[in-house]
């Protein structure tokens, strides 16, 4: 499928009875948390601007820049918002893939934000979290291209643990973390930069949600992550369908 087609079947799946709303409802739960995240980080720019003085702010504003960067306060709450609403997001994640599958006809947020919270999935995405962390700060270390690489070739992880674990016969070994970032990086071999182009093409939306402020988030995320769990879907059957003419 082309990005249009997956653009137009997301917008098809939402346009379903009741699947645009409970999908929205899903995120206003994860977009409350990250309001409130925002407005602590604010708060707390705040706070340390007074403490170093205003004067000193307009007098040396590339030290105070440095002096912001060295307190990890805001890198911290970053990583705490990231931990708390993981859970939450990867439920709703996993439930968009079902619906651009045509798996499920109707959304029911509570049990889309809940989705995760059990032994079946609850450690598996929070060891995907620290290895995606990982593989990431290292590309990072390496250089900002690498970085790049590593986060679209590690970015259909999710997916592939939700449908390795779905997959997962009797008798069989279980479906790991590290099996499924090693799979997400082989979906995308030479996927990458197409990736990359449909990423491009919803940035009107991504600047949509950074001019409201965030406050249109749960009206535009359904959306977005209906798309790119369709981007996912796709990429995945050809993967497969490459592999079987390989064999």
């Amino acid at each position: 499928m082309t990005h249009r087609e997956i653009k137009r079947q997301a917008k098809a799946r939402l346009r379903q009875t009741g699947m645009y709303r409970g999908l929205i409802l899903a995120n206003l739960l994860p977009w409350v948390i990250t309001v409130t995240f925002m407005a602590w980080a604010v708060l707390t720019v705040v706070q340390i601007a007074q403490s170093y003085g205003l004067a000193n702010i307009i007098a040396n504003p590339d030290n105070f820049s440095d002096y912001l960067a060295g307190t990890n306060n805001i890198s911290n709450q970053t990583v705490l918002r990231s931990i708390i609403l993981l859970w939450f997001s990867q439920g709703i994640t996993f439930t968009a893939l079902d619906v651009m599958r045509g798996k499920v006809s109707r959304v029911h947020p509570g049990a889309a934000l809940l989705r995760t919270f059990n032994g079946q999935y609850f450690f598996g995405v929070l060891s995907l979290f620290c290895l995606i962390w990982v593989a990431r700060s290292i590309g990072l270390f390496l250089l900002v291209v690498p970085a790049i690489i590593v986060s679209y070739g590690l970015s259909m992880s999710y997916y592939r643990y939700y449908d390795g674990k779905a997959e997962q016969q009797e008798g069989q070994l279980p479906y790991t973390s590290t099996r499924a970032v090693l799979d997400s990086w082989r979906v995308m071999r030479g996927r990458k930069f197409n990736y990359f182009g449909l990423q491009l093409s919803l940035l009107g939306w991504q600047l949509l949600k950074l001019a409201s402020l965030h406050l249109l988030d749960p009206l535009i995320n359904p959306y977005l992550q209906l798309v790119d769990a369709g981007y996912y879907a796709n990429a995945r059957l050809a993967y497969e369908a490459a592999q079987q003419l390989q064999q």
